[in-house]
């Protein structure tokens, strides 16, 4: 081995534990086939120069016998130098194989236009955030066609095939923002695929975890709602404004009366939204069909009145303070 100095002039600069190893084995080789091909041109011009034809030499000259010593000193070079090969990266292949237990476990899916990346409790970025000094395993797969992940930084590369599921793994050694891309040459996937690999310290990914995990941290109540609105599909059933769809719209909705398919008046006051969300085909609005997916068990109450706060900001008859206008 040519030693442990950081000798990535030719790749972006260590952030993995495995990186030094990877150059090492980079340019032991490298150097490994500089020398063979010294050596190959070098008898090849010794050659030229000592059996080029000169004048005065006869037209046919005999070919002498096969020189089985040269022949077995080049066959034997050519198989020690690849054992050396083998042997050199083997064990770095083996250690990016196999995850440490308890790995930090991130699922990956790649397809053209986007990556999604899906933390332990279902967060779901488009950035790769991980802490500094933890290993963290990535379970990928495809939902189209060939991909593959690459993190130069961190030495990171592995293909990502539809229908079947692929894994890597690497623990960052220090923080930054590194390339992250596809390794498909395709004019959708090449440009659009880039992202970022973001990586934290421990105090600072808990603090960006904690952030993200909980919608109502450094938001109002009506902040929560639109998101939610936004986030569980509403807006693909009911329009913000006015319009028609599959429901009806969540404009003007609350504080006022409706017709419900079983002739009943009812008021859209905060107790029938929250009925409406949680079980939603207990009582139909006129005219439409009972198909809307019940929340229950999916949004909690604080959640529930943070999307009643919103509905009051979309409405002639609420306002965003719980207080309905008189």
């Amino acid at each position: 081995m040519i030693g442990s100095a950081n000798l990535s002039a030719w790749f972006p600069e260590w952030a993995s534990t495995f990186a030094p190893d990877v150059d090492v084995v980079f340019y032991d080789l490298y150097i490994a086939s500089v020398l063979v091909l010294v050596v190959t041109v070098g008898l090849t011009v010794v050659f030229l120069r000592t059996f080029i034809r000169k004048d005065g030499d006869p037209e046919r000259i005999p070919a002498g016998g096969l020189n089985k010593p040269l022949l077995g000193v080049w066959v034997l070079g050519a198989v020690v130098l690849a054992g050396f090969a083998f042997r050199a990266g083997l064990g770095g292949f083996t250690d990016q194989k196999v995850a440490p237990y308890g790995a930090y476990e991130v699922n990956v899916t790649a397809r053209e236009g986007a990556w999604d990346f899906t933390y332990p409790d279902g967060y779901v970025a488009d950035t790769l955030r991980v802490p500094v000094g933890r290993p963290v395993l990535l379970v990928m797969t495809s939902e189209d066609i060939g991909q593959s992940l690459a993190i130069p930084a961190l030495r990171v590369q592995q293909a990502i095939l539809p229908d079947r599921t692929t894994e890597s793994w690497f623990e960052a050694i220090r923080t930054g923002t590194f390339p992250l891309h596809t390794g498909a040459f395709s004019t959708l996937t090449r440009d659009s695929l880039a992202t970022a690999l973001v990586v934290l310290s421990e105090t600072g990914f808990a603090q960006w975890h904690a952030g993200v995990t909980d919608i109502f941290a450094g938001r109002t109540l009506v902040e929560v709602g639109e998101l939610l609105i936004n986030s569980q599909g509403c807006k693909a059933c009911h329009s913000l404004d006015g319009s028609k769809l599959v429901g009806p719209s969540l404009k003007d909705v609350y504080g006022n009366e409706f017709r419900t398919a079983d002739g009943q008046t009812v008021l859209a006051d905060a107790d029938y939204i929250k009925e409406s969300i949680l079980t939603p085909n207990a009582s139909v609005i006129e005219g439409y069909q009972p198909v809307m997916t019940p929340y229950e068990g999916l949004l909690g109450d604080r959640e529930i009145e943070a999307v009643i706060e919103f509905l009051k900001t979309i409405s002639d008859r609420g306002t965003a303070d719980g207080q309905e206008e008189k």
